[in-house]
């Protein structure tokens, strides 16, 4: 199990790097990604999102590698006037020019904390839904203006974790052996997933849609609901074709509303399915293979252990489910 930053540690980053003085930090949920998250208090009454990364994990490592060139894409959307309010604002350095303090085994990010309630992957509601249809496409409209050139989010669809989840079904792993037993039976249908992944990536690699700004990984789990709707979680940020966002409607309980909203608030964009259905296919077998991963190369505990088979169990149900969820 990690183990989370001394007290003493936070109020010593937030002091060296961000000139921040505090009196007053807790504990909150940090999602995915995190090693631990904090809500911070200032001195002066401001509050503050303290995120912190273990440099050590493997499914956290590309996490890190891409703060510094997502975050200042994602200052800039905070102040954009159709933006403003609805997505995350980061806070920089007080040295200035860059987003991440590093701490022994740690790497710490900050953002203004937002106030409100997560509404969750089954308890978004249709109104909320809808809502951030019309954030995701004011996103992705934005990209017309962006300012700067952004290498490090160019949209990457080699699928390394196709080749790597594989290799897992090729051979049992004698140290992992009920994991694999538990995996195996689903074998079939994960192998015929990563060949029509990888027959459909196709769709992305020869220019069917234009490339955008997309958050990639916008459910319920990362809004948060005060007097607005507000997009959070930002680590997926990229530049991809917007379905990269949209196949997201898979996982919502009012899926179709949010693709029709997302219709009327882009009436010249036309959707395309089989990109939908890449993007659903690519970010079901990524998901198993992360959850594989920190079973095999991490050592979660007892709970954690019991919460990455729930995730991998209803995964492999969603894949199988895909055929229902869209009709070429």
């Amino acid at each position: 199990m990690l183990e989370a930053m001394s007290m003493n540690a936070l109020f010593s980053v937030l002091r060296s790097e961000y000139s921040i003085v505090s009196n007053a930090i807790s504990p909150t949920p940090g999602g995915f990604s995190a090693k631990a998250a904090y809500h911070v208090v200032a001195t002066d009454g401001a509050e503050y999102f303290l995120k912190v990364y273990d440099k050590s994990l493997p499914t956290t490592r590309l996490f890190i590698e891409r703060i510094d060139a997502y975050m200042p894409v994602l200052d800039w959307l905070s102040a954009l006037p159709v933006l403003g309010g609805r997505v995350l604002t980061p806070v920089a350095l007080r040295r200035g020019g860059a987003y991440q303090a590093e701490t022994g085994s740690d790497v710490c990010v900050l953002f203004r904390y937002v106030r409100g309630e997560t509404p969750g992957i089954d308890g978004i509601t249709r109104a909320q839904t809808v809502e951030l249809a019309g954030i995701l496409a004011r996103l992705h409209e934005a990209d017309e203006t962006l300012p700067f050139q952004t290498p490090g989010l160019a949209e990457d669809v080699s699928l390394p974790f196709c080749e790597r989840l594989m290799g897992f079904l090729d051979g049992a792993d004698a140290k992992h052996g009920a994991l694999f037993e538990r995996i195996s039976p689903h074998a079939g249908m994960l192998r015929a997933a990563i060949r029509e992944a990888l027959r459909l990536r196709d769709t992305v690699r020869f220019g069917y849609s234009p490339l955008v700004l997309c958050h990639g990984d916008a459910h319920g789990n990362n809004v948060i609901q005060g007097e607005r709707l507000v997009l959070v979680d930002w680590e997926e940020l990229r530049r991809a074709p917007a379905e990269a966002d949209l196949f997201i409607h898979a996982w919502h309980p009012h899926g179709d509303a949010l693709l029709e909203a997302y219709a009327a608030a882009r009436p010249g964009y036309r959707i395309h399915r089989e990109m939908l259905r890449f993007y659903v296919l690519r970010r079901r077998i990524e998901d198993i293979w992360l959850d594989i991963q920190r079973l095999t190369e991490e050592a979660p505990n007892e709970t954690e252990t019991k919460e990455l088979l729930r995730w991998i169990d209803w995964t492999l149900r969603g894949i199988e489910g895909i055929r229902a969820v869209y009709h070429p």
